[in-house]
């Protein structure tokens, strides 16, 4: 007999809240993670992460891409008693603020649903991945790529949080120049140093800018957005975890960015630009801010990914 044809798909590393749109708006990244399944007879469910070699000396029970497929398997009624390979390549920097625990969530839920006979959704996806302690925008732009809104559809009162992903238009010129600074933060931290409050005038500013962004990064509005990345949120609680980070938002709009905002949680930062040649000065400029605060950093150099986990429905 025939051995099976392996499953494979890409899960693109992400952004998140971009500026104003703390935990609502992501915007997937083409850095993606590489997922191979294959299927086993021995009864032994294994993940490989060949992206991350640090994840060997963890307890693998632990491991997001396993955990999220055990959810998976559970949520879509897939048996898992014959075995399961599982191998994950590619890179996502960790701690970063670029996704990539999500992504592993990612990856186990969508192994999971490639296997199921049940049909799902992407909202039900993204409903498991948050408890398991996802990020709902950066699992909601690793879900669908491209550019991505979740709207939180669960009132206050409501124990189980229900979201729904919305994919959104993201112009094809947008380049982005991320930079990964020296500096280790944990995500309990990034958390803590957050109020538990915002005024109102505040939130109304917010939800105007959030609407700014995403109509910007629709059209490659560049003044607009670098007038609707100003936050009130979050930036302003976490700019103390991560110093040169004000120098660096500076320093990455003189260089030409048309604005420049925290990656997710950071500290890596994103800086937009619809003009490849103005990358490289972008990058040079935040490289060297990050020195001028006694911090070594490095740069990448990516576009939008306009594809996601979730498989897409047969045309």
């Amino acid at each position: 007999m025939a051995k099976p044809t392996p499953i494979t798909f890409h899960v693109p590393a992400s952004a998140a809240n971009l500026g104003p749109g703390f935990g609502v708006v992501g915007l997937a990244l083409d850095l993606p993670l590489g997922i191979t399944v294959e299927l086993r007879t021995d009864g032994e469910v294994l993940v490989e992460r060949r992206d991350d070699p640090s994840a060997r000396l963890e307890d693998p029970r632990h491991d997001p891409v396993l955990r999220g497929l055990r959810r998976g398997a559970e949520l879509l009624e897939v048996s898992l008693q014959k075995g399961l390979s599982v191998v994950v390549e590619g890179t996502i920097p960790r701690g970063t603020g670029m996704g990539t625990i999500s992504a592993g969530y990612v990856a186990g839920l969508c192994v999971a649903v490639r296997l199921a006979k049940k049909k799902c959704t992407p909202a039900q996806v993204l409903d498991a991945l948050v408890p398991l302690g996802g990020d709902p925008a950066h699992g909601a732009a690793a879900l669908l790529g491209g550019l991505t809104a979740t709207t939180q559809l669960a009132p206050p009162q409501e124990t189980a949080l229900r979201h729904r992903p919305l994919s959104l238009p993201v112009h094809p010129d947008w380049h982005y120049v991320i930079a990964l600074p020296d500096v280790q933060m944990g995500t309990a931290e990034t958390k803590r140093v957050l109020p538990p409050t915002l005024p109102h005038a505040a939130t109304r500013r917010s939800v105007g800018r959030t609407l700014g962004v995403l109509h910007a990064l629709q059209h490659a509005d560049e003044e607009l957005l670098r007038e609707s990345l100003l936050d009130e949120v979050h930036l302003p609680y976490r700019r103390r975890l991560v110093p040169g980070l004000d120098r660096a938002l500076t320093a990455a709009v003189a260089g030409g960015a048309a604005g420049a905002t925290i990656c997710g949680h950071g500290p890596g930062l994103i800086a937009f630009t619809t003009v490849p040649g103005r990358v490289p000065e972008i990058a040079k400029a935040l490289v060297h801010a990050f020195a001028e605060a006694g911090r070594e950093a490095t740069t990448l150099t990516l576009q939008t990914a306009f594809y996601g986990a979730f498989p897409a429905a047969p045309k």
